[in-house]
């Protein structure tokens, strides 16, 4: 049997990348590099509403921080990923192939069926 934080380390691996496995918390400019959020104002109106995790102040060398725990933000990202594979629009309520791959050999890897990529266009360079 998996121990809590064995589970935790594992969502966050999987929804923010084992470059976070360490960390226990995640600051804004962190959330902006995962892509998450793209401006204060706008993480505000959410946490406001329940639709984001509140932050957390701690002290820092300048003062109050805001940080965010990073397994709360991985639940709140497999939660939406359970709530897009379930939702009418995709009719068997299963993942849609290739957003995101739904095993570890990537979408470029050799062997990888071409019509099982992401049916949303790609941009042309």
């Amino acid at each position: 049997m998996q121990s809590q934080a064995d589970i935790d380390d594992g969502l966050i691996a999987r929804f923010l990348g084992s470059k976070y496995l360490g960390q226990r918390y995640l600051r804004y400019a962190e959330l902006e590099a995962l892509g998450l959020v793209d401006n204060r104002g706008s993480l505000q109106n959410w946490m406001d509403v329940g639709a984001f995790p509140r932050g957390i102040k701690i002290p820092g060398p300048y003062g109050k921080v805001l940080v965010w725990l990073a397994v709360e933000i991985a639940h709140l990202i497999a939660q939406r990923v359970a709530e897009r594979d379930a939702s009418p629009d995709n009719e068997a309520g299963t993942p849609i192939p290739g957003c995101p791959p739904d095993s570890d050999d990537g979408p470029f890897a050799a062997g990888r069926n071409e019509a099982a990529l992401c049916p949303y266009p790609t941009r042309k360079t």
